[in-house]
Parts: structure tokens; C-alpha cells; sequence
């Protein structure tokens, strides 16, 4: 590689960190590379800024060229609904955090009314929007302690110092399985971990 092809990968991770458009052409394998690193070393808001300066590039690219980088754009469109997704998991995690100001009784009044087929969002990735109600109050009954090995939380959320415990459903909503209270369990990610890929789970 020559110093120039050097200094424009370079400044390539520049444009995709600030959601600029990027002229310089630079191989799938290395867009692919850029946009992993961004997606496990930077917040969800940064892979969003790159994956819409990937975007800019295709569409810049088009026009320039009449050459749509099929390959690329595939990776583009990978990233994108990985966006799309982890935008859903946040929403949740607001709703959760709503929901746990208000009192156990007040959660448990609207569960007895709340319907406990999860809605499937409209999206590849099957993905289901979860009441954060039975969250938040799944959360509140274990009070950091994991629901399987008895354990206490294994370390504290950095956002609010509360316990962090994860809520596992029994039944996977894939499998039909309701959005309850009584479908869920707090476990800490050893014990979710396990429940999904363990020897023993009764998913496995």
C-alpha cells in the first residue's frame, strides 16, 4: 500500500466517525472492517453517523460513476438494520426506566389489563416490542439478585447505580411464549447466557 492509499483509509475513518461523505474509494473488506470496529468500540449514535456516511458515499459514487458497489451497499444495508434494531432496545430501556418511577402496585394495575402477546415489529430480524412494565417489575421482585444461581447482581448499571440483571423469557416470544410476569425471570448474564446456549436449557 502506498503512503497515499494509506493517508486516505486514514482519513476515511474521519469522515465516517462525523457522518461526512467520503470521496476516496476504499474496498468492502475494509468498509466492512471500519464500520465492526465503530459498532464495538463507539455508541450506537456513532455507527448511525457512519453508516449514513456510507450512504452518502454510495450515492456520490453513483452519480459520479453509474456504479451502485453492490457489495458495499450490501454492508451498508447489514449496518443499517443493525441500527434500526438497536434503536428498538433503546426505546425499551426508556420505557423500562419510565416505568420503574412508578409504584409496584401502580406497574401491576396495568398488567392485569395489558395484553400479553408481544407485538412483532416489522423487521427482518423478528424482532418483538416488550411491555416495560413486566421489565421493570421482574427487576424489582428479584431486588439484585439473579433468579437462578441466587447471586447478587454482578455489578451496578452505570446510568443509575442500580443493580444490573437481565430479564429472560421461559418461553421465547419467537415461541409464542406471553410478554408476563410469570414468563420471565432476572438473571445475570452468566445465567442468561446459559439459559440460551447451556447444555441444560430447555431451548438448546
Amino acid at each position: 500500500m502506498t503512503a497515499s492509499s494509506a493517508h486516505g483509509y486514514i482519513e476515511t475513518v474521519s469522515h465516517l466517525l462525523n457522518c461526512h461523505c467520503y470521496t476516496r474509494t476504499i474496498n468492502a473488506q475494509a468498509t466492512e472492517y471500519y464500520l465492526e470496529q465503530i459498532a464495538q468500540r463507539y455508541d450506537i449514535q456513532t455507527l448511525k453517523s457512519a453508516v449514513e456516511a456510507v450512504r452518502k458515499h454510495l450515492d456520490y459514487y453513483l452519480s459520479a460513476s453509474n456504479n451502485p458497489q453492490h457489495t458495499i451497499r450490501k454492508i451498508y444495508e447489514k449496518y443499517a438494520e443493525l441500527c434500526e434494531q438497536s434503536f428498538e432496545y433503546d426505546d425499551l430501556d426508556r420505557a423500562v426506566d419510565i416505568a420503574k418511577i412508578d409504584s409496584s402496585e401502580d406497574r401491576l394495575l396495568r398488567l392485569k389489563s395489558a395484553p400479553t402477546k408481544a407485538v412483532l415489529i416489522d423487521s427482518r430480524a423478528k424482532l418483538y416490542r416488550r411491555n416495560p412494565d413486566v421489565v421493570a417489575e421482574r427487576l424489582f421482585i428479584a431486588d439484585g439478585v439473579c433468579e437462578n444461581c441466587e447471586q447478587q447482581a454482578p455489578f451496578m448499571r452505570k446510568k443509575d447505580n442500580t443493580p444490573y440483571l437481565e430479564v429472560h423469557h421461559i418461553i421465547h416470544l419467537a415461541d409464542d411464549g406471553p410478554d408476563c410476569l410469570e414468563n420471565t425471570e432476572a438473571l445475570c448474564p452468566n445465567c442468561h447466557r446459559e439459559r440460551h446456549y447451556g447444555s441444560a436449557s430447555p431451548n438448546s
